[in-house]
């Protein structure tokens, strides 16, 4: 059908009008020298200090051992490759929550809590999606940081990271929160987004990863995962609601709640790109456009496919990803949403159990 023969031309128009953005995990190897952080900016200080000390005991170093197949010539051979990362206690017994590029594939890791105690820390779950993940260690009445609702977030108002920026421990930074809500590609052949992230002038650098992003209250606004390459002063941070909320899901469930589907926003100006440089009409100019289903999802189990645009949950109109996302979370592991879709000219309605 035309339909079909001229969906993957409307995907790449797609691609090239959502945000593309320079993404680079802050995961640090060994031995490296960091960068100098930034002073104190007038008369912040002893409201950071008293920050710092009530949040840094809660702030771990996470190390991390991978093997890896290197090439040598005519043969390969396994080397062992190490890595650095930071986490922020989540409960006293022994739950923390890290970025999942931080530990993911990893063979050995060690947590190292600020008193200087270590311990071996063993994977939960992790969330390539979110890019969180948590790791347990065997421990009790261990400190713990507390979290701040995000949705709060001012532009402008001061913030603080803890974190082992290329091994250096403990180290502290300070700036403000530059924007909220930013999107971040993060792998343009999957179309795949971090989405509604912080962005701060916190000086981050590899090995930041997984630490806490803290407001002058002392609590966490977000988890530090990102920076621009080549830049100076862009960083960051998922929000604290999105990282509170995966968190509990994976230590409930060991995964977090997803519709399983990637794709952007549908607004009129994209779609009438989309009708004028692929000659294709849609049916509506807003709503969530799916450019991906994950396999083994309830997305993928209700028949969703590439190319459908939703245009109402449980009835109710939606904009775009975001309030998709959002119903998903409102229903819960176990919920069922009535999704309203277009495919085509078609308009077509399915349940979906979550």
């Amino acid at each position: 059908m035309k339909w079909r023969s001229l969906m993957g031309l409307a995907l790449l128009v797609l691609a090239g009008f959502l945000l593309w953005s320079v993404f680079s995990p802050v995961e640090a190897p060994l031995g490296d020298t960091p960068a100098e952080s930034q002073e104190p900016r007038g008369n912040w200080e002893e409201p950071v200090v008293q920050v710092v000390q009530k949040v840094g005991p809660a702030v771990v170093k996470i190390e991390t051992t991978r093997e890896v197949l290197v090439d040598q010539f005519f043969f390969q051979q396994l080397e062992k490759r190490q890595g650095i990362g930071s986490g922020v206690i989540y409960r006293e017994d022994g739950y923390i929550l890290t970025n999942n590029h931080v530990v993911a594939g990893a063979d050995e890791i060690l947590v190292q809590l600020a008193d200087g105690r270590t311990f071996t820390g063993k994977v939960v779950g992790g969330d390539a999606l979110t890019d969180l993940a948590v790791v347990k260690v065997e421990a009790e009445g261990l400190p713990v940081a507390s979290f701040a609702d995000s949705d709060e977030l001012r532009v402008g108002q001061g913030v603080i990271a803890i974190g082992n920026p290329l091994g250096q421990d403990n180290t502290v930074t300070t700036g403000v929160v530059s924007a909220v809500n930013r999107d971040l590609l993060v792998d343009p052949r999957e179309n795949r987004y971090l989405e509604g992230m912080i962005q701060t002038d916190a000086a981050i650098n590899p090995g930041n990863s997984g630490g806490p992003l803290i407001d002058y209250q002392g609590q966490v606004i977000g988890v530090t995962t990102a920076i621009i390459e080549q830049a100076q002063g862009i960083g960051f941070a998922i929000p604290s609601s999105t990282a509170k909320a995966v968190g509990d899901q994976i230590i409930s469930h060991g995964r977090p709640l997803r519709l399983g589907v990637l794709g952007g926003s549908l607004t009129p100006a994209l779609a009438k790109s989309i009708e004028e440089q692929v000659g294709l009409d849609l049916a509506v100019n807003r709503g969530a456009f799916i450019t991906r289903v994950l396999p083994d999802t309830p997305a993928a189990a209700a028949g969703l496919a590439e190319g459908d645009v939703i245009t109402a949950v449980n009835g109710q109109e939606i904009a775009g990803m975001r309030e998709l996302r959002d119903a998903v979370q409102q229903a819960g592991f176990g919920g069922k949403l009535q999704l309203s879709y277009y495919r085509g000219p078609s308009q077509q309605q399915v349940e979906v159990t979550l």
